[in-house]
């Protein structure tokens, strides 16, 4: 069983999902093979990001009602090895149960398996994932943000699941009014240990129009820190102004 991932926020808008996009190219840039699960029922957008939303049919009910589930997993063709399965477009598709089989199942066909999930908090679902799964919350650099990220943390924990805190959209000059001189302040505030810090970038902004990212920008040198911190890795956090 290789790498499995749980992406989670408090509130929407802090670009959870543009995370386990890019997550996803810098995994597959490792010569992994990736899985994109798009949890986000009703309002799906990882199609739109990968650029493969007209080739869609079938979607993640489709593979849990079925043993079929090649059928709705589709291949990223700009990176070779990443892999989408979508959303579905109605509410009150995914079972628990069911999906408890299927990600224990997809987890064994893949190397990484990255499961996007909703803004909010789904336990029974967290739970259904297997044992070895690697939470990760996304925030911004902003303090109603952070406080989303620990109330989601501090419930993670009290239902004996670790969480890793990964900032996006930061803006140097933006922690320095927030008083935030160093990672130390950051993760004070959290509550939450750091895992890594993507930068605001309009390529990250228009990835829906793009499809993918400059492999040697910010965001993605970012994104690679954190995939290779989660692969087991040691690799220096860079010091706030270089983010």
């Amino acid at each position: 069983m290789g790498v499995i991932l749980a992406v989670t926020s408090g509130k929407g808008g802090v670009g959870k999902s543009s995370v386990s996009t890019g997550l996803g190219f810098a995994f597959c840039s490792m010569a992994q093979k990736v899985l994109l699960v798009d949890m986000d029922e009703g309002l799906r957008c990882l199609d739109l990001m990968l650029g493969v939303d007209k080739q869609t049919v079938f979607d993640l009910s489709d593979a849990l009602s079925t043993d079929r589930i090649e059928d709705s997993i589709y291949p990223d063709e700009k990176h070779k090895g990443l892999y989408l399965m979508p959303a579905p477009s109605k509410v009150g598709l995914v079972d628990t149960e069911k999906f408890a089989v299927f990600s224990q199942r997809v987890s064994s066909m893949f190397d990484v398996v990255i499961f996007d999930f909703p803004a909010g908090i789904d336990l029974p679902l967290y739970k259904a994932l297997p044992e070895n799964t690697n939470f990760l919350t996304v925030a911004i650099l902003d303090p109603v943000s952070i406080r989303d990220a620990s109330a989601i943390g501090n419930e993670l924990y009290e239902s004996g699941i670790n969480a890793r805190l990964i900032l996006n959209r930061f803006v140097y000059k933006q922690s320095k009014k927030f008083k935030m001189r160093n990672i130390d302040d950051i993760i004070d505030m959290a509550g939450l240990r750091l895992i890594g810090i993507v930068p605001e970038s309009e390529e990250i902004t228009l990835l829906s129009l793009n499809h993918s990212l400059n492999k040697k920008g910010k965001p993605m040198a970012a994104l690679m820190r954190i995939a290779k911190r989660i692969a087991g890795e040691q690799i220096n956090l860079p010091g706030l102004k270089r983010i």
